[in-house]
């Protein structure tokens, strides 16, 4: 006879990490078995679980209302029908399970230690299995001399809000469970669709474009990485992000995983106005700035174009030209 598996352990194999020990215990920490089992046996309508499952409609309803707010499941109307689905990956629970309202601190611990511990096992798969990153580098637009440079929308942090229809903000996720820094935390900034979606949950609150502008202002002087979708369009979400924290960017820095894509720019120092002050060494996440023979110079194989060197330095001797061209950023 087959042994059963667990549904926590189930949901753990749909993540890709079957192994994991953590991703049962954060589910444990979320919801109860049976809720479990509803989980992995995701995707349908509530009747179609109802009958698959052999529970009272009104339970299943109630439960994945329940896992809708704690970030398991997700819902798509149509033709007049709701229907749910489970997390698609690892990434998505992730964000999406870490802005629950009520985590507890025993939740987030959970987090930090599958982050610590699993996470470095399970991110050479996904960039394996992805052919780009899903998320991309936004420069900051302070650094790029706009009369040179043609600057497309989905890399203009001002321009993507602009745009918007509705905003919403959330708490950075990799800054709630890792807690490596003192960066602001509420700088998440949830775009369209995905301000709905944060709205509706209750995992974040509306803002109005002036102060998402106050909010991309304060991420930008606090040295923080604007990172959006990886796709030519204004997307669902700007993250703010630290080197210290991030799930892509620690693994980045460390083992050289290709977790995001860079921007389209480069740094270029101004070597005669340059004084190796080493301002813009200690701004870059990515190591990416060295000071040699007298000035700073970048490793180009290191930088992702964010800008924060061109910003910080007292001399404006940095400033972002273009290194890629506009076909980088995929359709």
């Amino acid at each position: 006879m087959t042994k059963s598996i667990h549904p926590f352990q189930k949901f753990a194999e749909n993540m890709l990490h079957k192994d994991s020990r953590y991703l049962p215990e954060i589910l444990a920490l979320m919801i109860n078995k049976d809720q479990g089992q509803l989980l992995v046996s995701l995707p349908g309508t509530p009747q179609e679980m109802s009958e698959k499952l052999n529970r009272p409609i009104s339970d299943i309803e109630q439960d994945l209302k329940d896992m809708f707010r704690k970030g398991l499941a997700f819902k798509k109307v149509k033709n007049d029908s709701v229907y749910w689905r489970a997390p698609a990956h690892l990434v998505q629970f992730h964000d999406a399970s870490l802005t629950w309202p009520e985590a507890t601190q025993e939740f987030y611990t959970a987090w930090h230690l599958y982050m610590e511990e699993e996470w470095p096992k399970l991110a050479p798969l996904l960039t394996q299995l992805l052919p780009r990153p899903v998320t991309r580098v936004i420069p900051v637009g302070k650094s790029i001399d706009t009369g040179k440079v043609k600057v497309l929308s989905p890399e203009n942090v001002r321009e993507i809000i602009d745009l918007s229809s509705k905003l919403a903000v959330t708490n950075c996720t990799c800054r709630l469970s890792m807690r490596q820094c003192d960066a602001p935390l509420e700088v998440c900034l949830q775009v369209n669709r995905g301000a709905e979606y944060t709205i509706e949950r209750g995992s974040g609150r509306e803002i109005s474009k002036s102060e998402a502008y106050d909010i991309i202002e304060k991420a930008e002087n606090s040295g923080l990485v604007h990172v959006t979708m990886n796709k030519a369009d204004v997307g669902t979400f700007i993250c703010n992000c630290c080197g210290c924290c991030c799930q892509s960017f620690t693994l980045l820095i460390s083992d050289g995983l290709a977790l995001c894509d860079p921007s389209r720019f480069i740094p270029q120092i101004d070597t005669e106005v340059c004084t190796a002050c080493e301002a813009c060494v200690e701004r870059c996440w990515f190591n990416a700035i060295q000071i040699k023979d007298g000035h700073a110079s970048v490793l180009e194989d290191k930088c992702l174009g964010c800008g924060q060197c061109a910003v910080g330095c007292p001399e404006s001797a940095i400033q972002l030209v273009e290194k890629r061209s506009p076909d980088f950023i995929p359709e």
